[in-house]
């Protein structure tokens, strides 16, 4: 079980570092708790250090930041890559 987290969460991480690098482009904006996509991008690269370190409590940040209509989409807009990450997280929360 626990390595099943840890292959998961490895091919989350990558997905994530891609989310990061696309997300860093991006500036201003609004989205619920966040007055800036600098402000978003700080937390996600944090949320991602801390995942890559057993972190597992993260996930919880990351399920609603990515969930559909959220921060993820209301910055970005990558539906399917924001897609692709929401349901990893699913599937990591339920195991």
């Amino acid at each position: 079980m626990e390595n099943d987290f840890k292959n998961g969460t490895q091919s989350l991480i990558n997905d994530l570092k891609q989310a990061e690098r696309m997300l860093s482009e991006f500036s201003g904006g609004y989205s619920g708790q966040y007055f800036s996509a600098e402000e978003f991008h700080k937390d996600l690269k944090d949320h991602i250090f801390e995942l890559e370190n057993g972190n597992k409590a993260v996930l919880e940040d990351l399920w609603i930041w990515f969930a559909p209509t959220c921060q993820w989409d209301e910055f970005v807009g990558d539906t399917i890559l924001g897609e692709r990450i929401f349901q990893q997280i699913i599937t990591l929360k339920n195991n």
